[in-house]
């Protein structure tokens, strides 16, 4: 009896589970495939009597991935795995270079741009800020989406994006209606957020990182859900989407809060669901079309975006646990507000902008008040209100002149944030006789 054929084949555009099984059973479907193994973008057919290189590659092709024959080999090491380093940098640059020209463009970081949400906002505007919103929504839960949107087989619809965000809008009622019907919010600690973010974080990283093909990662059984009877998987995922660690979520469910009514509650959180469908709805159904190039571009795009925001939202949940890592400690006081002594107490003020506060340096055991203008053009639902763990203040922000007050007893680099902590600042406590007469 002959020996075994194996051979190894290249393939680009896996990022999830759904490709990896699509694949295997593509794969093994063909006449000598006995078995079929997909780890790192590389798959590792065996059998006897294996098809050639160009029928490999036509089957593969056909159910939307690409690879070609210069990526077939009896040799692994042969064979080119995950995103090269210089196209990491390439499609990282080109982001970075994208989000600034938005933020020349529109004034302000774009996926800071979250409408202030009170008891003012009627039921239309509930659903305006879900269309506002839903940028932040892509960028925050589109690697999700990516994963619950893609069809397992050949054929393209609307089905998986469909449910995907049926689960959504269901989960957002519910928890809308539960919060509404309690009339008041378990108030999670900075600490317990903070986890929570870096949980999802390290989780959207790990995700990123088997997109880029240095390892294989795939959602747990549970989001599998091979079912034989309708694939119901998306649904689910969607349903557990509304548990994701979300500044706008939460500023929405503070609004169901405020209702002191289920039906209310519900209905007010219903409203901005269906006001993010839109977007979320069109993101998935372009990753579900996706065919060839187009999908490889998508997926190479997708993997180096979600590591950026993993790490943001890493950078995040450290804030939360009060640990800065961007934190520099400067020689001198270039670029940083330095206060004036008046009356025994050291002042300082800056007007707020859409995405940052003020680098501030003040003298230490010596009282501080910060005035903070705000007009109301410049008031988001992400700016409006900052809050250190170091100082122990936490000051909602309104139109007008907003005062904080605390003293500063240790000299160092503190940090300050928005309630999201994706907009941080530094105060500087230094211990300078001669502070104030710089």
């Amino acid at each position: 009896m002959s020996s075994s054929e194996r051979l190894y084949i290249g393939i680009e555009g896996i990022y999830c589970a759904h490709c990896v099984d699509t694949i295997t059973r593509t794969l093994r479907a063909m006449e000598g495939v006995e078995e079929v193994s997909v780890r790192q973008n590389v798959a590792r057919v065996s059998g006897h009597g294996l098809p050639g290189a160009d029928a490999l590659v036509a089957a593969i092709r056909h159910i939307g991935y690409e690879t070609d024959e210069s990526r077939i080999s009896r040799d692994r090491t042969r064979v080119a795995k995950g995103l090269r380093w210089y196209e990491f940098l390439l499609i990282a640059a080109a982001i970075l270079l994208f989000a600034l020209g938005l933020e020349r463009l529109f004034g302000y970081n774009i996926f800071n741009a979250i409408p202030t949400v009170d008891s003012s906002l009627s039921y239309g505007m509930l659903f305006v800020t879900g269309l506002l919103t839903s940028i932040h929504c892509v960028s925050m839960c589109g690697a999700i989406g990516i994963f619950a949107s893609t069809e397992t087989n050949s054929v393209r619809s609307l089905r998986r994006p469909l449910l995907y965000q049926a689960g959504r809008v269901c989960s957002y009622t519910l928890i809308g209606g539960v919060v509404g019907a309690v009339g008041s919010v378990f108030r999670v600690s900075e600490t317990l957020r903070g986890a929570l973010i870096l949980v999802a974080a390290a989780f959207m990283l790990l995700m990123a990182l088997s997109m880029l093909g240095l390892f294989q990662f795939s959602l747990p059984r549970l989001f599998h859900l091979r079912l034989p009877a309708g694939r119901n998987g998306p649904f689910l995922i969607g349903l557990l989407n509304g548990l994701m660690p979300c500044g706008p979520l939460q500023a929405m469910q503070l609004y169901a809060l405020s209702t002191g009514s289920p039906l209310s509650g519900a209905l007010a959180m219903l409203l901005f669901a269906l006001g993010t469908v839109p977007l979320m709805l069109l993101s998935g159904v372009a990753i579900n079309l996706s065919r060839g190039r187009a999908k490889r571009v998508i997926g190479k795009v997708a993997s180096v975006l979600m590591v950026i925001l993993a790490l943001s939202m890493l950078n995040r949940g450290l804030l939360s646990l009060g640990v800065d890592v961007t934190r520099v400690l400067p020689t001198q006081y270039n670029g940083y507000l330095a206060a004036t002594a008046e009356d025994g107490v050291q002042t300082v003020a800056f007007d707020l902008d859409y995405d940052t506060y003020a680098d501030i340096v003040v003298q230490k055991d010596v009282p501080v008040r910060i005035t903070v203008h705000a007009d109301a053009g410049k008031l988001t639902g992400c700016n409006n209100e900052i809050i250190s763990r170091d100082f122990g203040f936490d000051i909602p922000l309104k139109e007008g002149d907003n005062l904080i007050e605390f003293t500063p007893t240790e000299e160092g680099d503190f940090s300050y944030s928005c309630w999201m902590h994706m907009i941080t600042n530094h105060i500087r406590v230094v211990d300078d006789a001669d502070f104030f007469a710089r």
